[in-house]
């Protein structure tokens, strides 16, 4: 369909670069205009006006989960959906080669549903969640190890494994980010990376853009934001994008860029992306048949316990 674009400078917080090709969305949940922009050095899709630092803090802290969940703490059905997305995450990392065993960190924890799932699976996991209903919670209904902070106040080191599942497209300083989870893994240990993929055809056009998104990542945007500090060993990019990366351990000096071929794939998708390629190539025209089964399997799980809820899906096969 093409987008409307015009014409303003604007500088990526990733690589630096100036851009002048912006456009104008609506946030998917609550309507707030949106100004976006692609750098046309590193691919990365971002948000023209980000918030401060403290707003950030606070939003996170405070009214993120309210805004967009309409709770202080995750409903049965939410649980139900993090254990299942925990048991597939789990199955991706056994494939990249990931062994249970290691000390785990999961940052931006939610409610803990990934942390107990690791657990159960042999890891030694524990993770940081800002918001503090959704972090009591944690502690409180599975017993897990999840401190109420921000990622900059994290001091643990030795982990071999840190995941950061649909929370680094939430962080506005993804540079400071990679050094951070460099400086807390172990030599040769992984980070495994799941952000929304701004170039899959499977997600409705009402449903791509939010104020709480301040970046958009594709599969070469995201290698190279982390290419000085990891190799990635592991990708998956139909529907979300998944990357396993390993720790470097030699920090290159600068990002290594993504190609023109690759900067123009994204550019191409951003135009093609729309309701007919939703509906006809994005299976959007039989999603409506895979909610209803999805919906009558959490209507009879709404009235247990959380922790039974995950209990239940930890029995399932090849768990």
């Amino acid at each position: 369909m093409g987008l409307k674009r015009f014409f303003t400078m604007h500088k990526c917080r990733l690589c630096g670069a100036e851009s002048s090709s912006v456009w104008s969305v609506k946030d998917a949940k609550i309507a707030e205009t949106l100004v976006i922009f692609m750098c046309n050095t590193c691919a990365l899709v971002q948000q023209a006006n980000l918030p401060t630092d403290e707003e950030l803090h606070i939003y996170y802290s405070h009214n993120y989960r309210e805004e967009y969940k309409s709770t202080h703490q995750p409903k049965p059905k939410y649980v139900h959906r993090a254990g299942k997305a925990a048991l597939d995450r789990l199955a991706r990392m056994r494939k990249a080669g990931i062994s249970p065993g290691a000390a785990l960190l999961d940052i931006g924890a939610g409610g803990g549903e990934f942390v107990y799932m690791a657990q159960q699976a042999g890891f030694e996991s524990r993770g940081v969640e800002p918001h503090q209903g959704y972090s009591e919670f944690a502690r409180d209904e599975y017993g897990v190890k999840i401190d109420t902070c921000q990622i900059s106040d994290i001091e643990h080191k030795g982990f071999g494994v840190v995941t950061m599942f649909h929370v680094l497209e939430h962080l506005a300083h993804p540079t400071q980010v990679m050094i951070k989870v460099h400086q807390m893994l172990k030599e040769g240990g992984y980070f495994v990376v799941e952000v929304p993929n701004i170039t899959q055809k499977d997600a409705s056009p009402h449903n791509i853009y939010f104020k709480a998104h301040l970046f958009y990542y594709s599969r070469p945007s995201l290698i190279a934001a982390a290419s000085p500090y990891f190799d990635q060993v592991y990708v998956e990019d139909e529907g979300n994008l998944f990357i396993v990366f390993k720790r470097k351990d030699h920090v290159l000096q600068g990002l290594l860029t993504p190609s023109l071929v690759d900067i123009k794939g994204v550019t191409k998708r951003l135009d093609e992306k729309g309701w007919r390629e939703y509906l006809f190539k994005g299976g959007g025209l039989t999603k409506v048949f895979t909610r209803i089964p999805k919906a009558l399997n959490e209507h009879k799980i709404k009235h247990m316990r959380s922790k039974a809820i995950l209990d239940q899906i930890h029995k399932l096969p090849n768990f």
